[in-house]
């Protein structure tokens, strides 16, 4: 007995005739009796009765026509299952979050993915950005969503073991209390004066060319930073703590705009802009990502950029097949 046999025996009983069944299975009559009659041989039991107007079940084959109902209920969904596994519609990924990514960029992101892969479970882990590498390196986490000073240094430094691909650029800014006295613009020693403010800066990790190495940099130039000042690992808590009133912070613009309805929060651009930092994916190099990975990446990859960069940082808006290194060159299904 194969499922083939009782797909056919089950569209006799439901059509009480052969010649329809046969039309509906798009075969003809004669292969369908036969291997009707070659099921009832190996069962041992009638399971049609046959008459001038067509057939009837047996009860053996009203009880077997249930059985099979179920047993191909459980096939058909079975193969939608692994057809949605397979495609990245179903399933399970690991996201580790950098500092800040969570403020604005990984919702847009996430919402972006739940159109494409609604059904796939993501876990997220905050995660400080050697650790997020790290969880990705060891098969932690299928990819992580980070902020660094540029791609191409991350990815020369991790190039044997890790891919590194550009989300979006993003101008950074200054944050300061709403009640704070400064211009539309600002300088960076414009900051330090302000009463009572400490500047929150960016916990710096040796090897990782990020934000702390960007601002330090911008520091320096402008004559050596602040000696006054605290260092967190977090720029959401940087963030609450301008809110509070307790200092003032530089941040990614997209991070600053999770405050912007914030009363107690103002954002202010750079006299002096900086070089943007970049919001990147990063996942293992020399293996072939997941189906879900792969719409992961799609939509990372997907992402716009803010507005207001300047044109001669813009990234070519992508076509809606996303290319990525690693995965499958064919087109992949809307889903």
């Amino acid at each position: 007995m194969d499922l083939r046999q009782l797909r056919y025996l089950t569209a006799v009983v439901h059509e009480r005739s052969v010649t329809r069944a046969a039309a509906r299975l798009h075969m003809t009559q004669p292969p369908l009796s036969a291997a009707i009659a070659q099921l009832e041989a190996e069962l041992g039991v009638a399971l049609l009765e046959r008459h001038g107007r067509g057939v009837e079940p047996t009860a053996a084959g009203e009880h077997l026509v249930a059985r099979a109902a179920v047993l191909l209920r459980d096939l058909d969904d079975a193969a939608a299952s692994v057809r949605a596994v397979g495609s990245g519609l179903q399933g399970r990924l690991a996201v580790a979050v950098g500092p800040g990514v969570g403020v604005d960029l990984l919702p847009a992101l996430l919402e972006a993915y739940d159109v494409a892969a609604p059904e796939v479970d993501v876990e997220l882990h905050d995660l400080a950005e050697p650790d997020a590498l790290d969880r990705v390196r060891t098969g932690g986490c299928g990819v992580a969503v980070l902020y660094c000073a540029r791609a191409a240094d991350l990815e020369r430094l991790h190039a044997r073991e890790l891919e590194v691909a550009m989300i979006r650029r993003e101008p950074l800014v200054a944050v300061v209390p709403a009640a704070a006295e400064l211009g539309e613009t600002v300088s960076l020693p414009d900051l330090v004066p302000v009463a009572g403010l400490r500047w929150l800066a960016p916990l710096a990790h040796d090897g990782f060319p990020g934000l702390a190495s960007r601002l330090q940099e911008a520091w320096d130039a402008a004559g050596g930073a602040p000696a006054t000042r605290r260092h967190l690992s977090s720029v959401e808590s940087a963030l609450r703590l301008v809110a509070a009133g307790a200092g003032f912070a530089v941040v990614p613009s997209s991070a600053a705009r999770g405050f912007a309805g914030s009363a107690s929060v103002r954002s202010v651009p750079l006299a002096a802009p900086l070089a943007p930092v970049e919001a990147v994916a990063v996942w293992r190099r020399g293996e072939r990502p997941s189906p879900v990975l792969t719409r992961f990446l799609r939509a990372a990859l997907a992402t716009p950029e803010p507005d207001r960069l300047a044109p001669e940082h813009a990234r070519p808006r992508p076509s809606p097949e996303v290319e990525v290194r690693g995965a499958p060159a064919t087109s992949h299904e809307t889903p």
